[in-house]
């Protein structure tokens, strides 16, 4: 009986305690904050270890990444193009477009003045917003570590605060120079002892200057077996096969000729005025045979018919940049690409494209033989060539899409998308090419003027075409650039530090020793980017480190992680909407323009 009398006092206390109404009230509000609080604590996780969003504030990184800008149709050809303006957001004074400002068409070089806005108004574009991807840089190891040329975001060797983007060129435990606008590099453990101790060496004294800015004098060169050690141990480090798809920019693209055509506009010119066979005057070029002409040359003569880019000098220029330098180096790793259409059984058509005074040439022939040759004048004899395909014989009256390109010092023949022909680093090939780095870097610290400027003239030259034999056509012929890393102190320079090499780090004469947890990065816009050439202001982070912080790379715990898709882009605005603030905001995504980012 007592026992009953507890089990009914104790089941009578539970239900007082906890009626079923309060009890699924209580518990919902209980569920929803915990709720809450679990996806607080995960978007957290979420954004400080795998994905977080960042806006691009500048144009360091253009056309890859678009920072703060103005988009325009160019006046003359029609090609639509972005130019760079200061995010009224960013308290840096980086580019600003003023009345005066002109923004260059990178198609038709055509200056165009009525740019929408300036630092006075509004920007009409912000930067691209983009992810990264971070917990890989996080957990570390070697299968998860950032990869040469990967765009990757880390923290300004100058402040630690500020978010920086960049193209990461250089990798831990290898020395780095830039000549003729390519990267070369080669692992320390290939080095002598005696250079790697005057790398270090070096290093020491860069941060022996750093840590007492009151030190006078200059730091002192590497000594000159070294550099000559490095000219015999460097090579070039080619970039990967989706970097380089976005580092291509346009140089001519002949779907777009200027309406114009000034002294300084590009278009294709036949060689020889009078009784060319080329007509190159509509977007469709034609080429057909000369009837007085016998197909038949000599060797060591050109075929009689060419035509070439003319009016323009192909230079590291870059659109984005209002104020961009006048005087820019010369490009010569090309590409040209177009649409070939055989109309008789015999058409040839030779591409030449010239780099430090050696030319080279892709012949294509009707009937399927594909050949990369060397030589002054356009082949003809095959047999001589570097590399020689016999693919199918192209169908008369056919289009197929042809390509050929020096880039990194690598040949390469495409047709229909596809390589068939590249050169080789192999020296038994006969397609063997590589750069001689010595010479480069005797160009490289050869002055300025104008023995230098003729020398330059002389070992570049425009991209030409050859007709020869049978009719065909050439459409959307382009012709591209790549990517030229230089030192324009117009823009920066290391004025600050009256010790350092003027050049620049990982320059010619200050090639950059790269230790363990060391990376040297780069910007795609080379002409508007500070970056690990020309950083000169250790923060007082890396102020603390000592020795072990170097100017002008980015440790690997300032890594913040690698970006990856640009989620998006400026965006539509409602200009229709009266309410003055709406109507200036992009509210509508561009969803044509959300990319992957190489």
């Amino acid at each position: 009986m007592d026992q009953q009398t507890d089990m009914n006092e104790a089941l009578s206390t539970t239900a007082v305690a906890a009626e079923p109404g309060e009890r699924h009230e209580s518990e919902g509000v209980k569920e929803t904050i915990e709720s809450i609080v679990v996806a607080l604590i995960l978007a957290f996780v979420f954004r400080a270890f795998v994905v977080e969003a960042f806006v691009i504030p500048t144009g360091s990184m253009a056309p890859t990444l678009y920072g703060a800008h103005g988009a325009i149709l160019c006046d003359d050809c029609g090609v639509e193009f972005a130019y760079g303006l200061r995010d009224l957001d960013d308290r840096r004074k980086t580019n600003p477009v003023r009345a005066t400002s002109a923004a260059v068409c990178p198609n038709c070089n055509h200056r165009n003045v009525n740019l929408r806005a300036n630092d006075e108004r509004m920007n009409p574009e912000k930067g691209d917003r983009i992810l990264v991807l971070k917990w890989p840089f996080d957990f570390g190891g070697d299968a998860l570590d950032p990869g040469r040329w990967d765009v990757v975001v880390f923290k300004d060797p100058s402040d630690g605060v500020t978010n920086f983007i960049k193209r990461l060129v250089g990798l831990p435990n290898e020395v780095l120079m830039i000549l003729d606008g390519d990267v070369f590099t080669t692992p320390t453990d290939r080095l002598s002892a005696e250079a790697v101790k005057e790398l270090e060496r070096y290093v020491r004294d860069k941060h022996r200057f750093t840590d007492d800015p009151a030190l006078k004098g200059r730091l002192k060169p590497l000594q000159a077996n070294v550099l000559r050690e490095l000219e015999r141990k460097l090579t070039i480090t080619p970039k990967n096969k989706e970097s380089q798809k976005a580092l291509w920019a346009v140089v001519y693209d002949h779907d777009y000729p200027p309406r114009t055509l000034d002294a300084n506009q590009p278009r294709w010119t036949p060689g020889r005025k009078k009784q060319s066979g080329w007509d190159a005057r509509s977007r469709h070029i034609v080429f057909k045979k000369v009837p007085q002409r016998s197909s038949l040359r000599s060797p060591g003569e050109d075929p009689p018919d060419y035509i070439e880019l003319n009016g323009t000098r192909i230079r590291a220029t870059n659109a984005y940049n209002v104020h961009d330098g006048r005087h820019p180096p010369l490009v010569t790793d090309l590409r040209v690409r177009f649409v070939w259409t055989p109309r008789e059984p015999d058409a040839t058509v030779h591409v030449r494209l010239i780099k430090q005074g050696r030319t080279f040439w892709a012949t294509f022939r009707a009937d399927g033989v594909v050949a990369l040759s060397e030589s002054k004048h356009a082949p003809s004899d095959l047999k001589s060539s570097m590399a020689m395909e016999h693919l199918d014989p192209f169908t008369i009256g056919r289009a197929v899409a042809l390509s050929f390109e020096h880039v990194d010092y690598r040949l390469a023949v495409h047709v229909a998308g596809e390589e068939i022909l590249k050169s080789s680093t192999d020296p038994d090939s006969h397609a063997f090419y590589v750069p001689d780095v010595s010479a480069l870097r005797s160009q490289a610290l050869r002055k300025s003027g104008s023995r230098a400027a003729s020398a330059s003239k002389k070992a570049s030259g425009p991209p030409r075409l050859y007709g020869e034999a049978g009719d065909f056509e050439a459409t959307h012929l382009v012709v591209e650039r790549d990517v030229h890393y230089y030192h324009n102190d117009r823009f920066f320079g290391l004025g600050g530090n009256p010790w350092a090499p003027s050049s620049g780090w990982g320059s010619a004469i200050s090639p950059i020793f790269l230790r363990h947890d060391e990376f040297f990065m780069l910007g795609d816009n080379t002409a508007a980017s500070k970056d690990s050439r020309l950083w000169d202001t250790p923060g007082e982070h890396l102020k603390r480190r000592g020795e072990a912080f170097q100017l002008g790379t980015v440790p690997r715990d300032q890594l913040i992680g690698k970006a990856f898709f640009v989620y998006w882009p400026s965006g539509y605005r409602l200009s229709w909407l009266p309410i003055p603030l709406l109507n200036k905001l992009g509210v509508i995504p561009d969803v044509g323009r959300m990319r992957w980012i190489r």
